[in-house]
């Protein structure tokens, strides 16, 4: 009896080989930085674009979806947050990178390439996100691109201090208990800061934060997997002056 393609020894071997090289890969880039990474190391160019390619693809559909624009971006910061932590290494290959451009005065060439075929998209989506929230009056006037610089870089400093918050704190930053206090902590950050209607954003980040998780189940691993279930909905908000059609934009979706 013939083995099907899909599941014959030769793919899955040849599955667990390219998963090993991009594994090495992302180590190799973490320690050396993009340009300074052993050719052996990385087998093919397209490693490094993979490697980054999974939080753009977790988060699109998400952002491009009918979810109100205070949803969409509180659920950005929890899917950056814990696309991070299932991959450690790349905020310390953004941080190796960075060191280095500080060095040698620009950034190198692939950090370039990956710069605008993954961040670029991504931060454009994120920001218009930002802009739909103030159009609607769901968000205070704001700077899109500053509220998403912000939002994103709690979660990457979280990793960037985590030696520090050792010493000073006595804690393990990657405990489930830490873990759970960064998403509830940040998101009511953003929820109390963000939103015009100052209680609903809090309620709102409350609800993402007890999501089992914001990844999609394909991606999710157990660093998570112990929150609490979720709330149930929320009730729609009042806006005095705003209509029905501002109510309507505000439908909380669940996961």
């Amino acid at each position: 009896m013939s083995i099907p393609k899909s599941q014959s020894p030769n793919s899955r071997n040849s599955a667990a080989s390219r998963s090993s090289i991009l594994a090495h890969a992302i180590e190799e880039f973490a320690a050396q930085g993009v340009a300074g990474a052993r050719t052996a190391a990385i087998a093919d160019a397209a490693s490094l674009h993979e490697a980054f390619s999974g939080l753009f693809e977790s988060v699109l559909p998400m952002l491009q979806s009918s979810m109100s624009p205070g949803e969409k971006i509180l659920r950005f910061a929890r899917i950056h947050f814990e696309y991070l932590l299932q991959h450690p290494h790349y905020p310390r290959m953004i941080h190796q990178e960075l060191s280095r451009v500080c060095n040698a005065g620009e950034p190198s060439r692939e950090f370039r390439q990956i710069a605008s075929t993954h961040f670029a998209p991504m931060h454009r989506i994120g920001v218009k996100a930002v802009q739909d929230g103030i159009d609607s009056g769901e968000f205070r006037k704001v700077t899109g691109p500053n509220v998403l610089s912000t939002l994103l870089g709690m979660n990457v400093f979280y990793f960037s201090s985590a030696p520090i918050v050792r010493i000073i704190r006595g804690v393990d930053p990657f405990s489930p208990e830490s873990v759970r206090e960064h998403i509830a902590n940040s998101l009511d950050f953003i929820g109390a800061a963000l939103f015009t209607d100052r209680a609903y954003g809090i309620k709102l980040a409350k609800k993402i934060a007890t999501l089992s998780s914001a990844l999609p189940p394909t991606l999710r691993g157990p660093a998570v997997s112990q929150c609490p279930a979720i709330e149930p909905p929320l009730p729609k908000p009042a806006h005095p002056g705003r209509g029905q059609s501002m109510q309507g934009k505000r439908a909380v979706h669940e996961s």
